[in-house]
Protein backbone atom coordinates (compact mmCIF):
# COMPACT_ATOMS: atom_id res chain seq x y z
CA UNK A 1 0.00 0.00 0.00
CA UNK A 2 1.28 3.45 -0.88
CA UNK A 3 0.93 6.13 1.69
CA UNK A 4 0.80 9.77 0.66
CA UNK A 5 1.24 12.47 3.25
CA UNK A 6 -0.29 15.74 2.11
CA UNK A 7 1.05 18.99 3.49
CA UNK A 8 -1.04 21.03 5.87
CA UNK A 9 -3.62 23.32 4.22
CA UNK A 10 -2.50 26.91 4.19
CA UNK A 11 -4.82 29.71 5.10
CA UNK A 12 -5.75 31.90 2.14
CA UNK A 13 -5.17 35.57 2.47
CA UNK A 14 -8.36 37.58 3.08
CA UNK A 15 -8.27 39.36 -0.31
CA UNK A 16 -8.16 35.94 -2.12
CA UNK A 17 -11.11 34.60 -0.09
CA UNK A 18 -13.07 37.77 -0.84
CA UNK A 19 -12.28 37.50 -4.56
CA UNK A 20 -13.35 33.83 -4.60
CA UNK A 21 -16.61 34.67 -2.77
CA UNK A 22 -17.41 37.47 -5.29
CA UNK A 23 -16.65 35.16 -8.21
CA UNK A 24 -18.89 32.41 -6.76
CA UNK A 25 -21.71 34.87 -6.08
CA UNK A 26 -21.40 36.24 -9.62
CA UNK A 27 -21.67 32.71 -11.07
CA UNK A 28 -24.72 31.88 -8.97
CA UNK A 29 -26.41 35.18 -9.75
CA UNK A 30 -25.66 34.90 -13.48
CA UNK A 31 -27.08 31.37 -13.54
CA UNK A 32 -30.38 32.65 -12.15
CA UNK A 33 -30.60 35.30 -14.86
CA UNK A 34 -29.97 32.75 -17.59
CA UNK A 35 -32.52 30.26 -16.37
CA UNK A 36 -35.59 32.47 -17.03
CA UNK A 37 -34.11 33.39 -20.40
CA UNK A 38 -33.63 29.72 -21.22
CA UNK A 39 -37.18 28.91 -20.10
CA UNK A 40 -38.62 31.81 -22.11
CA UNK A 41 -36.64 30.85 -25.21
CA UNK A 42 -37.73 27.22 -24.90
CA UNK A 43 -41.36 28.26 -24.47
CA UNK A 44 -41.13 30.51 -27.55
CA UNK A 45 -39.67 27.69 -29.65
CA UNK A 46 -42.37 25.26 -28.50
CA UNK A 47 -45.10 27.82 -29.19
CA UNK A 48 -43.74 28.55 -32.68
CA UNK A 49 -43.52 24.85 -33.47
CA UNK A 50 -47.03 24.23 -32.19
CA UNK A 51 -48.39 27.15 -34.22
CA UNK A 52 -46.70 25.95 -37.40
CA UNK A 53 -47.98 22.43 -36.81
CA UNK A 54 -51.48 23.67 -36.08
CA UNK A 55 -51.52 25.78 -39.24
CA UNK A 56 -50.40 22.79 -41.28
CA UNK A 57 -53.29 20.69 -39.99
CA UNK A 58 -56.03 23.24 -39.56
CA UNK A 59 -58.26 23.40 -42.56
CA UNK A 60 -58.21 26.78 -44.23
CA UNK A 61 -60.59 28.11 -46.82
CA UNK A 62 -60.29 30.20 -49.94
CA UNK A 63 -62.82 31.68 -52.34
CA UNK A 64 -63.38 30.19 -55.78
CA UNK A 65 -61.98 32.78 -58.18
CA UNK A 66 -62.54 30.99 -61.52
CA UNK A 67 -66.28 30.34 -61.81
CA UNK A 68 -66.24 29.54 -65.51
CA UNK A 69 -66.05 25.81 -64.76
CA UNK A 70 -65.88 23.27 -61.94
CA UNK A 71 -64.59 19.73 -61.64
CA UNK A 72 -66.53 16.83 -60.19
CA UNK A 73 -64.24 14.04 -58.98
CA UNK A 74 -65.23 10.42 -58.37
CA UNK A 75 -62.26 9.74 -56.05
CA UNK A 76 -60.54 11.89 -53.43
CA UNK A 77 -57.32 12.14 -55.43
CA UNK A 78 -55.73 14.64 -57.78
CA UNK A 79 -53.44 12.08 -59.40
CA UNK A 80 -55.91 9.46 -60.59
CA UNK A 81 -56.19 10.82 -64.12
CA UNK A 82 -58.89 12.41 -66.28
CA UNK A 83 -61.12 9.33 -65.96
CA UNK A 84 -61.76 10.29 -62.33
CA UNK A 85 -63.35 13.69 -62.95
CA UNK A 86 -65.62 15.54 -65.29
CA UNK A 87 -65.55 19.26 -65.97
CA UNK A 88 -68.81 21.17 -65.94
CA UNK A 89 -69.64 24.65 -67.11
CA UNK A 90 -72.89 26.53 -67.37
CA UNK A 91 -73.71 27.87 -70.78
CA UNK A 92 -73.51 31.58 -71.40
CA UNK A 93 -76.68 33.32 -72.42
CA UNK A 94 -76.98 34.25 -76.04
CA UNK A 95 -75.34 37.58 -76.85
CA UNK A 96 -73.60 37.82 -73.47
CA UNK A 97 -69.92 38.65 -73.31
CA UNK A 98 -69.61 37.64 -69.65
CA UNK A 99 -68.05 34.26 -68.86
CA UNK A 100 -70.26 31.46 -67.61
CA UNK A 101 -70.75 31.20 -63.86
CA UNK A 102 -70.66 27.95 -61.91
CA UNK A 103 -72.17 29.30 -58.74
CA UNK A 104 -72.88 26.10 -56.88
CA UNK A 105 -70.46 23.37 -57.85
CA UNK A 106 -71.63 21.09 -55.02
CA UNK A 107 -75.23 21.06 -56.30
CA UNK A 108 -74.15 20.61 -59.90
CA UNK A 109 -71.88 17.66 -59.04
CA UNK A 110 -74.51 16.10 -56.78
CA UNK A 111 -76.94 16.25 -59.71
CA UNK A 112 -74.46 14.32 -61.89
CA UNK A 113 -74.17 11.67 -59.15
CA UNK A 114 -77.98 11.42 -58.82
CA UNK A 115 -78.35 11.01 -62.60
CA UNK A 116 -75.82 8.17 -62.63
CA UNK A 117 -73.32 10.08 -64.77
CA UNK A 118 -70.73 9.85 -62.01
CA UNK A 119 -69.95 6.58 -60.21
CA UNK A 120 -67.49 5.82 -57.40
CA UNK A 121 -63.94 4.86 -58.36
CA UNK A 122 -61.09 6.00 -60.58
CA UNK A 123 -63.01 5.25 -63.80
CA UNK A 124 -66.25 6.76 -62.48
CA UNK A 125 -66.43 9.69 -64.87
CA UNK A 126 -65.65 7.81 -68.07
CA UNK A 127 -68.78 5.67 -68.40
CA UNK A 128 -72.13 6.38 -69.94
CA UNK A 129 -75.55 6.29 -68.35
CA UNK A 130 -77.59 3.15 -68.92
CA UNK A 131 -81.40 3.16 -68.77
CA UNK A 132 -82.69 2.75 -65.23
CA UNK A 133 -79.35 3.64 -63.70
CA UNK A 134 -80.25 7.24 -62.85
CA UNK A 135 -80.92 7.56 -59.15
CA UNK A 136 -79.69 4.01 -58.45
CA UNK A 137 -76.26 5.16 -57.27
CA UNK A 138 -76.43 7.02 -53.97
CA UNK A 139 -74.76 10.42 -53.78
CA UNK A 140 -71.76 10.15 -51.44
CA UNK A 141 -70.89 12.94 -49.04
CA UNK A 142 -69.32 15.67 -51.17
CA UNK A 143 -66.99 18.53 -50.29
CA UNK A 144 -65.82 21.50 -52.36
CA UNK A 145 -62.14 22.49 -52.50
CA UNK A 146 -60.28 25.12 -54.51
CA UNK A 147 -57.67 24.06 -57.06
CA UNK A 148 -54.48 26.16 -57.39
CA UNK A 149 -55.92 27.91 -60.47
CA UNK A 150 -58.99 29.06 -58.46
CA UNK A 151 -61.42 26.50 -59.92
CA UNK A 152 -63.87 24.65 -57.67
CA UNK A 153 -63.23 20.93 -57.32
CA UNK A 154 -65.84 18.69 -55.70
CA UNK A 155 -64.60 15.45 -54.15
CA UNK A 156 -66.36 12.58 -52.44
CA UNK A 157 -65.47 12.86 -48.76
CA UNK A 158 -65.78 14.96 -45.66
CA UNK A 159 -64.70 18.51 -44.88
CA UNK A 160 -61.19 17.24 -44.05
CA UNK A 161 -60.70 15.82 -47.57
CA UNK A 162 -59.41 19.18 -48.82
CA UNK A 163 -56.73 19.28 -46.12
CA UNK A 164 -55.72 15.72 -46.99
CA UNK A 165 -55.31 16.81 -50.62
CA UNK A 166 -53.47 19.97 -49.49
CA UNK A 167 -56.14 22.20 -50.98
CA UNK A 168 -58.14 24.95 -49.27
CA UNK A 169 -61.84 24.40 -48.65
CA UNK A 170 -64.08 26.46 -50.92
CA UNK A 171 -65.63 29.43 -49.15
CA UNK A 172 -68.62 31.35 -50.34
Amino acid sequence: MTRIDLPQARALPEHRRTAMRHQLEAQVTRGHHRRPLLIAASAAIVAAGASAGAYAYVEHSSPVTDKSEARCYTVASLSSGPESFTTIAQATTAGSTRPAQVDDALSACAALWRQGILRPGPQGASGSVTPGQAGAIPVPPLTACVLPDGTAAVFPGTHSTCATLRLPNASS
